[in-house]
């Protein structure tokens, strides 16, 4: 559904080309209606997560951080649907702030989850968790501060277009965001550029944002290090499926070579086969031999069927 509907929404990106009001109407519609089955998907990711026993991994923080964060870009990017919201907001900053939420978990997120997680299949060793955290945490937070302040100062007018802010930098001048005594003033009081006991104005966030950018450049340099100096001497992974994974691509070595697998393997149960009962583990790994009984016994394993023969 997603896929089909996603051939019916570009124009929302041309409401100001001139475009009639019968062909924007209907891609008005057309992208409130895709919202449906998108926040159905999210809401099922979320709900997966209830109730499980998550181990809080580098990868596991990378990835669960991308749900919030890409959800937020989305629910943001509604109101760009309606031709009379977009037509104050498409030229402004909140577009921008809207895009990077969605593109910059989408794929930073997922590839930082994706690099940690894979790093022990690829190279028999662990990258260094203690700077895992150093890396997502800064990032995280900056990510968040540099773009949160632009949908921010998107509503208040702020152009995306020219490169000072142009006129829209005097007509916000002296635009209260936060009066001095209150917590938040205070707290962005820290941030170099911004006196501290002053009211803070809309044009101060541009001093959060340069600040976040600095953090979040800063935040990646535990990565390089981290990356580079594991690769040479980080710590030998304790198994083939140091994250105690249930998909059979762990059943190859570290290092793999041409082919992956030393043998054929044999899948025996589904992939996600947790909380077996009777197991002692809460996981229950497709290759692994059982009395589980779950779903197929060692006599007809999935790859041994006589299709596959």
């Amino acid at each position: 559904v997603l896929g089909f509907l996603d051939f019916l929404v570009w124009a929302p990106h041309m409401y100001l080309t001139g475009m009639g009001n019968v062909v924007s109407t209907f891609f008005q519609a057309t992208t409130v209606i895709i919202s449906i089955p998108a926040v159905i998907l999210l809401t099922c990711l979320f709900i997966s997560l209830w109730g499980g026993s998550i181990r809080f991994t580098v990868p596991m923080l990378w990835a669960l951080a991308f749900l919030p964060m890409f959800g937020f870009g989305g629910l943001t990017g509604l109101p760009l649907a309606f031709n009379f919201i977009d037509l104050h907001l498409h030229d402004t900053y909140y577009v921008i702030g809207h895009f990077h939420y969605i593109v910059a978990p989408g794929t930073i997120f997922g590839l930082f989850a994706g690099i940690y997680h894979w790093f022990p299949k690829a190279t028999g060793r662990m990258m260094n968790s203690k700077l895992g955290h150093l890396h997502f945490w800064p990032s995280l937070v900056a990510m968040n501060g540099i773009f949160l302040p632009m949908m921010i100062q998107g509503m208040s007018g702020f152009h995306r277009r020219w490169y000072d802010g142009g006129i829209n930098y005097e007509q916000i001048a002296g635009q209260i965001l936060f009066e001095k005594d209150s917590i938040f003033a205070k707290l962005l009081s820290n941030v170099p550029g911004i006196e501290s006991g002053k009211t803070i104005e809309m044009i101060d966030l541009n001093h959060v944002m340069t600040f976040s950018v600095w953090i979040l450049l800063i935040g990646q340099f535990p990565f390089i290090f981290n990356f580079i100096y594991s690769i040479f001497k980080g710590k030998k992974a304790e198994s083939d499926n140091p994250w105690k994974a249930t998909t059979i691509e762990w059943l190859a070595p570290n290092k793999p070579g041409h082919g992956n697998f030393l043998s054929e393997p044999i899948a025996y149960r589904g992939p996600y086969e947790y909380s077996v009962p009777g197991h002692e583990k809460d996981y229950s790994p497709q290759f692994e031999r059982g009395p589980d009984g779950v779903i197929l016994g060692e006599e007809d394993p999935i790859t041994e069927s006589k299709e596959a023969r």
